[in-house]
């Protein structure tokens, strides 16, 4: 029965597409400076469907920067037009 569970995981990752990881990383890039909380928030988005999708520690740290990225997007969007 586990063995089971690993071999359907291990196709299923194996023949996963890279669509939602790569998108999330962009989604971390862009939002530093572009609507940083919507595009954070997709990021998140992303970063759970690669979770779901069988790549577990690229998943967290895409939805953790994705956090990260657009809480620092958006207080350079409130200093920036301050100086």
């Amino acid at each position: 029965m586990e063995s089971d569970k690993f071999k359907a995981r291990f196709e299923r990752k194996r023949t996963q597409p890279n669509l939602y990881p790569v998108l999330g990383w962009i989604c971390v890039v862009v939002s530093l400076l572009f609507f940083p909380l919507l595009i954070g928030a997709a990021g998140v988005v992303f970063g759970y469907l690669t979770k779901k999708s069988g790549k577990d520690v690229q998943g967290v740290t895409i939805m953790a920067l994705s956090v990260a990225c657009g809480l620092i997007g958006t207080l350079i969007g409130f200093i920036a037009p301050i100086h």
